[in-house]
């Protein structure tokens, strides 16, 4: 029997978010045809719904999550129905809906209720959100129409007319009388052009027609040709019939393909058109991600499985079929089979009729995990990533919305796939901070899928080696459920590991080598046997700063907090922010010196000095710089694969989750780099990077090495990273964050201002200092509960030319600080008005900086 278990305080944040507002009660329960107004959600960043009258003739056709135009000040804006209005403004003229926008609602009513929840905990505007959750194609775009009138063409052939005037009725005469004057005004936007506009509508020379609106992605058809008939009495040539045999056997066929065949096929086409022996007919088609170079990927099934695999299996099987929310934490070492697993609980999900969203970390993993159940199931899937082209995007979110996908696999934003039977999510890898969106609408993939599953009665399994500190904690209080996977399948030794004192290491005429001694020794026996090597360094780029040894100039970016990385392909600085870049130079742009030198490594040149110690070995690289181009994650990865990379240089990108058996040595170079970062969960992350990409190694028939370089081999971090022991660090670990009141322990909430100029946004800090510490006087819970820390600047004070300050809040019990910070963020609202200061609002966050 699994035991049921109360829940993840996260969870029991759902309740409080709807008390804000008063329940939430179902859509279907409510006669829609009988409210006369409703709630409309609008995608500008407004934490709040508006009020709309529902016009009679369109009662019936209203529904919660259907997009509807409506009037937003001058112009007109698509919104979403989010229910019937609660309250009504008082004193305010409520305008009506102009327009329905779909046949169909795009949200369904349990999606819709997830998406209002989500921008309650993370105190988002719900139109925001909503917009986060669909593709972008789905955005609309409004066009204004006008019409030269009678007036306006006789006018037109006389002198009365100013340069502004001419123009436009020219313009609009030589498209036909009815056009966009987008052309016109994007050469001049100046007030005389819209005043020259208003006054023409004035005079009756021209009249605007409603805006229009067109989706940005539509659906994409292409042409078939269709076999009608064969006709005896029709003289056909011999390639004639022979190309109408060729169309009778397809019975619908692309006219690409008919082109490709026949050099002449445009006149024979003619003629079996004549004869009405063919139609040619336009047919939706979906636009297919790309997946090339997936040939090989993947080793067979494994003819047996383990006994914590079975134990594992049967267990979520079991909840699987009760039906009920069940969260499981299966915390398995490197190797050791959790993919398996996954794809058997997979098909157990949809032999119950359900569906089932498998999340990863990063789009370089979606290639892998494609190829891998391609090879083993035969029910349909999808892709959700950013790496996907627009149209690519929206047609995979339509065949999802359709119900024809029983599987979808994808990067965060994959929690939004429109499912409407959803059994099962798994988050691959849930430890990753790239599960954390740091942009515009701010949440967690991971927290979203137990909420999103908790409301649905689905099962949800976070697999990981390293689990997150939040998800062991909530092992520990008995709130998920624990799966071990404690060795490698096929029993396969962990990789043994070497750490290496970088301070004992020294070279000739250099204090500090890139390469320690026994990991060079290490490469070159690695090459000799003709095996392959990962090396990693979390720096992309040539050189970290460049100094003049004279004046002691530093390029520097102008709008971050940050020196400028030295790129070596195109010879350039360049901000990694913001991608601020300059040429570089011969001499100090200060003082004209010579004496320019570079310091600290990159993975560029990493790449670079091992091409010189090993010319001979085949090197590759992946990073950021590297991959920018579609595909080309599969690409690197698959020469790999193939053996044609026998060594790999890459950034944490190539610590995640890949399965490349060929691999026997990893090498980390510079360990201490993430210890050294301001945030309490920098050796976390130490952990989790030094475990994860140790577990590359030995992953096939060959056991694997690996040496790990620092400076510090004597922090915890380090050593229990050599030791591989999880149970250790997390205790070591907790023990630091419940002493300093950091999470799992506690609740954070960070504030982040962010404005053009510093003296407006310490303005704004100020203000909002005093909001804070009204609303903690205001009640004797507050000072209890909350503790606050700042206003005070953030560690990267400027930022793509921001300045930025920051206020953290603090706090063991979540309704209690969510409240408080809703109390400030209205009084907020109210109270404070400065033009070009951004107040962001981070629930749960992850990056401090």
């Amino acid at each position: 029997m699994i035991r049921r278990s109360r829940g993840p305080a996260l969870f029991r944040t759902l309740d409080h978010a709807r008390g804000a507002t008063g329940p939430l009660k179902p859509f279907h329960l409510l006669d829609m045809a009988d409210i006369g107004f409703v709630e409309v959600a609008v995608s500008l960043p407004i934490r709040k719904a508006f009020a709309y009258e529902v016009p009679e003739e369109m009662r019936s056709a209203v529904a919660p999550g259907r997009r509807v135009l409506v009037p937003f000040g001058r112009r007109l804006l698509a919104g979403f129905v989010l229910g019937p209005a609660p309250t009504l403004p008082s004193g305010k003229k409520i305008l009506p809906i102009k327009k329905i926008l779909d046949d169909e609602p795009l949200i369904s009513e349990k999606f819709l209720a997830f998406l209002i929840w989500m921008a309650k905990y993370y105190m988002q505007p719900i139109g925001e959100v909503i917009k986060t959750a669909l593709p972008s194609g789905m955005r609309l775009r409004s066009r204004e129409t006008y019409t030269i009138t009678e007036k306006g063409r006789q006018n037109l052939k006389t002198s009365a007319l100013d340069l502004n005037e001419k123009k436009i009725l020219q313009s609009l005469k030589q498209r036909g009388g009815k056009s966009s004057l987008s052309n016109l005004r994007a050469k001049d936007s100046s007030q005389t052009f819209f005043a020259s506009v208003k006054k023409m509508i004035e005079e009756g020379l021209i009249e605007k027609e409603e805006d229009s609106f067109r989706q940005q992605i539509i659906e994409k058809t292409t042409s078939l040709i269709k076999f009608c008939q064969k006709k005896d009495d029709i003289f056909l040539t011999p390639v004639q019939k022979e190309a109408l045999d060729f169309i009778e056997n397809a019975g619908e066929l692309p006219i690409q393909e008919f082109k490709e065949k026949y050099k002449n096929w445009s006149s024979i086409l003619s003629k079996f058109k004549e004869y009405q022996l063919i139609d040619i007919i336009k047919k939706e088609v979906y636009r297919q991600p790309s997946w090339v170079e997936l040939e090989g990927w993947i080793d067979s099934a494994p003819s047996l499985l383990t006994e914590n695999q079975i134990k594992a299996i049967e267990a979520i099987k079991q909840a699987i079929h009760a039906q009920k929310f069940h969260p499981f934490l299966l915390h398995g070492v490197t190797g050791s089979g959790k993919t398996e697993v996954y794809l058997r609980i997979i098909e157990e999900t949809i032999i119950q009729g359900r569906q089932a969203i498998l999340l990863v970390p990063e789009i370089a993993l979606t290639a892998q995990l494609v190829a891998y159940f391609r090879r083993r199931i035969e029910y349909p899937m999808a892709i959700l990533h950013s790496g996907l082209s627009p149209g690519e995007r929206y047609d995979e979110w339509r065949r999802i919305k359709k119900g024809l996908v029983k599987l979808v696999i994808g990067a965060r934003s994959a929690i939004f796939a429109p499912l409407d039977h959803l059994g099962m999510i798994i988050v691959d890898e849930e430890h990753d901070p790239s599960y954390k969106q740091e942009e515009k609408v701010r949440y967690h993939a991971r927290d979203l899928a137990l909420v999103r599953a908790k409301m649905e009665s689905a099962v949800t399994v976070l697999g990981s080696a390293t689990p997150s500190m939040e998800s062991y904690h909530n092992v520990a209080e008995k709130k998920f459920h624990y799966l071990s996977l404690p060795a490698r399948v096929d029993l396969r030794p962990l990789p043994e590991i070497q750490v290496v004192d970088m301070r004992q290491e020294k070279e000739e005429g250099k204090a500090k080598p890139i390469f320690s001694r026994p990991l060079e020794e290490a490469l070159r026996q690695n090459a000799e046997r003709n095996e392959q090597a990962l090396l990693f360094l979390n720096r992309r780029g040539f050189s970290t700063f460049a100094l003049c040894r004279d004046c002691g100039f530093v390029y520097k970016c102008p709008n971050c907090s940050v020196s400028l990385i030295f790129h070596l392909p195109d010879k350039s600085f360049r901000c990694h922010y913001c991608d601020y870049t300059l040429p570089a130079l011969s001499r100090c742009p200060q003082c004209a010196s010579i004496h320019l030198m570079l310091f600290g490594w990159g993975t560029q040149r990493l790449e670079e000095e091992i091409r010189k110690k090993l010319p001979s070995v085949q090197v590759g690289r992946m990073d950021r710089d590297t991959t920018s181009r579609k595909s080309s994650h599969q690409k690197i990865l698959s020469r790999v694969r193939r053996g044609e990379v026998k060594l790999l240089v890459g950034t944490q990108m190539i610590t995640k989750g890949h399965d490349l058996p060929l691999v026997t040595l990893v090498g980390v170079l510079a360990a201490d780099l993430s210890l050294n970062i301001p945030d309490f969960r920098a050796g976390e992350r130490t952990f989790q990077l030094l475990t994860q990409v140790a577990g590359r190694a030995g992953r096939g028939s060959l056991p694997g090495k690996v040496i790990i370089q620092t400076y510090n081999p004597n922090h915890y971090t380090i050593q229990m990273a050599q030791s591989q022991d999880f149970l250790a660090f997390y205790q070591k670990e907790a023990q630091f964050r419940q002493e300093m009141a950091y999470p799992p322990f506690t609740r954070l909430i960070n504030l982040r201002l962010e404005g053009n100029s510093e003296v407006k946004t310490l303005k704004y800090a100020k203000s909002l200092e005093q909001i804070i510490q009204r609303v903690l006087g205001g009640e004797k819970r507050f000072p209890e509960q909350v503790e606050v820390l700042g206003p005070t600047m953030a560690p990267l004070a400027k930022l793509k030319g921001k300045c930025r300050c920051q206020i953290l809040f603090k706090g063991k019990r979540w309704p209690i600080l969510h409240d408080f910070t809703e109390r400030v963020l209205q009084k907020a609202e109210e109270e404070i008005s400065l033009p070009g200061v951004k107040l962001i609002v981070d629930v749960d966050p992850l990056n401090m900086l």
